[in-house]
């Protein structure tokens, strides 16, 4: 429904749950003349504003009086801004709003922290998009209660937090972090993560940082378990060269993907933990400065599916019960057949890609025998001349 100015307050507020507004200059006088319209919005849960600075900060003051004067009714939970091209800051009194649970920001361009009001306290999820001005999150530590960070193409984004007064001390060590994805900052060179954050952390992605060069400051110890992680994904962060040391200590990884990390020379071993890995899925390609592949990863007997490029030797480095395996980059797949691959161990094999570029192959048959057990597997020989958009399409699940 559109409404004009002051029609909004002719209709009454006291019921509306969920208020998008898009331009709407006008609306500003209508405050003036109307009186505080969070005062009246009693019931709204989501508000989104797109290309409208002045109403934001307005709320922002409106919210701030009713909270001096304790009268505030709105128990606002979701809150969107848009295109909102003036906004330096989240306005001091939308920054108090002990509601507040969501905070979508997208494209204001003059964002740049959260420094000086903060974030609610109550706020679990945050998600910032095409801020260019944003160098960083938090200026002390990541508010206690977040629980999901969503970062996307924030060209000026150097770190979570502010990397020249942060300590470890100023860390503290009842962070509920449990999600969190940055992609494409491109300015992106450290996480600035303590290990007392990475102790509730289940999902962790970086895709497209190319200047990212550190994870963490220190990685995991017998003293700094992470007993709930669950996600590694690492795409495209060219100068990225370790990784963080102890993953073996993540008694609760299931899937480790890393993919073009071009700098990348080690891979910090999986296993020999107190406990047993649950790792069930690997995927490393694209790495070409990887020189070896983590120690003892034959002992991960958890480890379903493994996808990886080839190497000399590699056949050493399966684990036992794997039931997918994928090489890409065979120079020859001749050779396959000639070394000792170590195929024959994988008695719980049930789909084998092998993706090379050998123009002297001969079509192979859909089902090869690979051990005494009558144990099959679905056999594909690609040539790597195809397009290298359809494999990248492939390694996430977009083609079927």
């Amino acid at each position: 429904m559109s409404l004009q100015t002051g029609e909004l307050f002719q209709k009454g507020l006291t019921k509306v749950r969920d208020l998008k507004i898009n331009g709407c200059e006008e609306l500003m006088s209508s405050l003036k003349n109307e009186g505080r319209l969070l005062q009246q919005l009693t019931s709204l849960g989501r508000l989104e504003i797109e290309d409208n600075s002045p109403l934001v900060e307005e709320l922002g003051k409106e919210a701030e009086e009713l909270l001096q004067l304790q009268i505030l009714e709105c128990k606002l939970e979701c809150l969107e801004l848009k295109k909102c091209e003036n906004i330096l800051k989240l306005p001091k009194g939308l920054n108090q709003l002990s509601s507040l649970q969501q905070l979508c920001i997208h494209k204001c361009p003059r964002l740049v922290s959260f420094e000086d009001v903060g974030l609610p306290p109550s706020l679990k999820d945050i998600k910032i998009t095409e801020c260019h001005s944003l160098i960083y999150l938090a200026k002390f530590q990541v508010p206690q209660n977040l629980r999901r960070i969503q970062i996307s193409d924030c060209k000026s984004l150097k770190s979570l937090v502010d990397e020249e007064v942060v300590g470890s001390s100023l860390l503290s060590s009842h962070i509920c972090l449990e999600y969190l994805k940055i992609q494409e900052c491109q300015s992106l060179t450290s996480l600035s993560l303590s290990g007392q954050l990475l102790r509730t952390l289940k999902h962790l992605e970086i895709y497209d940082c190319l200047q990212l060069e550190l994870i963490v400051q220190d990685g995991f110890s017998h003293y700094n378990t992470n007993q709930c992680l669950e996600y590694i994904r690492i795409w495209k962060c060219q100068n990225l060269k370790y990784l963080l040391d102890g993953l073996y200590h993540l008694i609760n990884l299931q899937t480790l993907d890393i993919y073009y990390c071009g700098s990348l020379v080690s891979i910090p071993r999986l296993s020999g933990g107190r406990k047993a890995s649950n790792l069930r899925e690997i995927k490393i390609t694209d790495c070409d400065k990887l020189e070896v592949l983590p120690e003892a990863m034959r002992n991960l007997n958890s480890l379903e599916e493994l996808t990886i490029d080839y190497r000399e030797g590699l056949s050493c480095f399966f684990p036992a019960n794997l039931t997918s395996l994928t090489i890409s980059k065979v120079k020859s797949c001749k050779s396959l057949w000639e070394l000792e691959w170590g195929l024959h161990r994988l008695t719980s094999l049930r789909k084998l890609w092998i993706y090379g570029n050998d123009p002297d192959m001969e079509p192979v048959g859909s089902r090869v025998e690979l051990s005494e057990q009558e144990s099959f597997v679905e056999f594909d020989y690609v040539s790597l001349a195809r397009e290298a958009e359809d494999w990248e399409n492939w390694q996430f699940g977009e083609v079927d």
